[in-house]
């Protein structure tokens, strides 16, 4: 018997502060505790909710960022993952978003997120380039994000992978 998958939408936010760094949080994979990946701030639309305002709660709940200039969609991403038994089929949109203050409240996580977020870090373009062992997602994130940070916005969005 096939697993029912859940169809999900959700916006994810693609963060830079002033010297071109990401916001990344570093969670926890709910099969395997000791793995973690790197990913943007975001999450599910809320009923009744269009991707950017999703975008904008996201920010507030998750990284206690109120005050950021919300810019288009630049990516797209489909992908499926397990989560406490359920498997889900997410679509994912990514808006740019630029900050002025690298400061990170995390008081407005929900209690689930408070069990998988194990830490947030504003990565360098570099860094990520160079983090062998380090899990990102989307897995190119390096190769998509040196386009953003050279100001290449593309005119539609960019489907990332998984």
């Amino acid at each position: 018997m096939s697993q029912k998958v859940v169809e999900r939408a959700a916006a994810r936010i693609v963060l830079l502060d002033p010297e071109d760094r990401i916001l990344l949080q570093q969670i926890r994979a709910d099969e395997n505790p000791v793995r973690t990946t790197w990913i943007t701030p975001g999450g599910a639309l809320a009923p009744g909710e269009t991707h950017r305002q999703a975008a904008l709660r996201e920010l507030r709940e998750e990284v206690g960022q109120a005050a950021v200039a919300l810019g288009p969609c630049v990516w797209v991403r489909e992908h499926e993952f397990d989560f406490r038994g359920t498997r889900y089929r997410q679509r994912e949109r990514f808006f740019l978003a630029r900050t002025d203050s690298s400061a990170i409240d995390t008081s407005g996580l929900e209690p689930i997120e408070v069990e998988i977020v194990v830490g947030h870090r504003w990565w360098k373009l570099h860094e990520i380039e160079g983090a062998r062992e380090t899990v990102f997602a989307p897995r190119l994130i390096a190769q998509f994000l040196a386009r953003l940070i050279a100001r290449r916005i593309p005119e539609r969005p960019i489907d990332v992978g998984v």
